[in-house]
């Protein structure tokens, strides 16, 4: 008997403390676009590119082809990549090892513009829907607003400690920011004028912005998961879990802000509903080297949501049936 309730709880605390059906299930599809553990990944946010760095080389993939690379970088270009980003509107991505951000054209393959920033290393990065602003968090805890028509370069103090998380509105206008000093600020890109400081428990691990800076998620280290009106500054609602740690490599909202995806460590990727914080879906990326994580996540055509893993896997996932026409709805 007290084994049957050790194993109730085990699953209520893996997924959540609500009575939310939780939808699982296996992938539908999983193709390999490296044959080495990567280092980083990007997937295009309708899902139709995945861009992926090993090392050696970062090559860009239609995301379901299996054969052939669009185009790979090789040599300078692909040391020690560790950053990667995709414009929404996939003309344009982002490539850096951390101390340069480099910007390329996603049709012609082509090093469009390089920025250098010396000793100031980069934790993240973000690019607008068009591509023409691009968002660069420091662990100084200083932020850079990369201007792409201007070529021009503008440095703010934002924090104190190191940034860990950047998040970008689909315009530029708006920077999302989340750093080690306990804090994601809310604030314009043009200007630095901070607009709303959202205060934590402990760091800022993860931050993501809704495309109409509308609605912010914030994670920190300890127990702070939450959504809020960032309009406001007021609280929507926390994740509904039990779990006391949880860290996101990679979170996108979905077209109608409606649902949030994660992707974690430990091959786990799961679907939030941003209303309650309910989770609506939960599932298991597969493993075949070891261990692995999901780096990238993206919603797809037709109620579909993509995924990919630290061993260089893309798998393709069905949304929860109610999700799925939500999305083909709007």
């Amino acid at each position: 008997m007290l084994i049957k309730v050790l194993w109730v709880f085990a699953v209520l605390s893996l997924f959540g403390c609500s009575q939310q059906e939780v939808h699982t299930g296996k992938s539908t599809l999983a193709l390999h676009h490296s044959d080495k553990i990567i280092t980083a990944s990007a997937l295009s946010q309708d899902g139709a590119f995945n861009l992926v760095a090993d090392g050696s080389q970062v090559c860009l993939w239609k995301s379901l082809e299996a054969k052939s690379p669009l185009n790979c970088l090789q040599g300078a270009q692909a040391q020690f990549v560790e950053l990667l980003d995709i414009s929404k509107n996939n003309q344009f991505y982002l490539v850096s090892n951390r101390v340069s951000v480099s910007l390329f054209s996603l049709a012609k393959h082509q090093l469009l513009a390089q920025w250098q920033f010396g000793e100031n290393i980069i934790n993240d990065l973000d690019i607008s829907a068009q591509g023409d602003i691009i968002l660069v968090g420091f662990r100084s805890g200083k932020a850079a607003v990369i201007d792409v028509k201007k070529n021009s370069v503008s440095t703010f103090d934002k924090h104190r400690l190191d940034i860990n998380s950047v998040s970008l509105s689909d315009n530029g206008v708006i920077a999302f920011t989340g750093s080690s000093d306990k804090k994601a600020l809310l604030w314009q890109t043009q200007s630095g004028k901070t607009l709303h400081v959202f205060d934590h428990g402990s760091r800022v691990n993860h931050v993501t912005l809704s495309g109409d800076a509308s609605i912010g998620f914030t994670l920190d280290a300890i127990k702070d998961r939450t959504f809020w009106d960032v309009s406001s500054g007021e609280v929507l609602t926390e994740l509904d879990t039990y779990l006391k740690f949880i860290e996101f490599n990679d979170a996108l909202f979905s077209p109608d802000n409606a649902t949030l995806l994660s992707g974690s460590p430990r091959q786990v990727l799961q679907l939030w509903r941003v209303s309650d914080g309910a989770l609506l879906g939960q599932w298991q990326s597969a493993v075949t080297r070891g261990r692995s994580s999901v780096l990238s996540v993206a919603y797809a055509g037709k109620g579909g949501i993509v995924t990919t893993n630290s061993d260089g896997l893309f798998e393709q996932w069905p949304l929860p049936g109610t999700v799925a026409k939500s999305l083909t709805e709007n």
